[in-house]
């Protein structure tokens, strides 16, 4: 974990200065049965199941990016060029990008940098888990892309090297005793593991409404649990101010403090789980 990025550890984020366009009129986390779609407001990215393959696009106009990658029932990874930006629109609460009509399942704002919390007790362990994590990264390395989009509810990850293509769409959930992670979007190949998996879980949109539901019997520190319905959870083995540790099912994940000094792209701002888990109350 921690932030992910440090399996990117020395992405150069050569960011070539074009024009300034802004996504944030469609800011949010946005889905379908078949599809998704994280808009900050700088970065979009969408997920597509379409008939036999499974497609994910970039776009980060700031920085000159704009990439696909479609995954193949052959077991084959191609990456077509794109002509021109997104086209996006929404009517009556509904947006159509790429062919696709969405429902925002998730809400956030985009903040200035600001101090986030210390972990001075085990109280604090699951606000510092969420809060840490938020913010959006991104870079390009010889025109490969590679972004992480971390908001309150959902994780997201689209990497491109010649090594693996790691691509993904999560919702999550955190408290005192550890993180819920549940990956409702896969596409992955491994050229090291020789893994190859292209998946979305079925009614997805019905499935990413609401907040996860955790079992705490379920977190272990010496180990992980997976849930029959692919939950996974990261159990808390340690924390201190700045830096938690969880077991990640045969890694230990560091969760670290970032200060407003970090190189954030876009900060996201903090906001509690409903505690009735049912949809943040802007989307009810």
């Amino acid at each position: 974990m921690n932030r992910l990025l440090l399996l990117i550890v020395g992405i150069v984020s050569t960011v070539v200065a074009c024009a300034s366009t802004s996504f944030s009129s469609y800011r949010g986390v946005w889905a379908n049965d078949c599809a998704e779609a994280v808009i900050t407001d700088s970065v979009c990215i969408v997920y597509i199941k379409s008939d036999s393959t499974m497609q994910a696009v970039i776009e980060i106009p700031s920085a000159g990016i704009l990439h696909k990658t479609v995954f193949s029932s052959d077991g084959s990874v191609s990456f077509p060029s794109v002509s021109g930006p997104f086209e996006i629109s929404e009517n009556y609460g509904v947006l159509n990008i790429y062919g696709q009509n969405l429902k925002k399942v998730e809400d956030f704002k985009t903040v200035n940098p600001y101090e986030m919390t210390v972990c001075t007790s085990r109280s604090d362990v699951g606000k510092c888990l969420q809060e840490w994590n938020l913010g959006v990264k991104y870079g390009e390395v010889d025109g490969m892309p590679c972004c992480e989009i971390c908001t309150n509810r959902h994780m997201f990850v689209y990497m491109v090297n010649p090594s693996m293509v790691y691509i993904r769409a999560a919702a999550a959930r955190n408290n005192d005793n550890g993180t819920l992670f549940f990956q409702n979007i896969r596409m992955m190949k491994n050229n090291n593991t020789g893994e190859y998996t292209m998946h979305i879980i079925p009614d997805n949109f019905n499935a990413l409404r609401n907040d996860l539901e955790i079992d705490n019997s379920k977190f272990r520190p010496d180990a992980c649990t997976f849930n029959p319905d692919g939950g996974i959870y990261w159990s808390l083995i340690s924390f201190s101010p700045d830096e938690i540790l969880l077991n990640g099912c045969g890694d230990i994940y560091k969760v670290q403090r970032a200060d407003a000094g970090e190189d954030l792209q876009e900060w996201i701002g903090y906001e509690p789980y409903s505690a009735d888990n049912e949809l943040v109350p802007s989307l009810r």
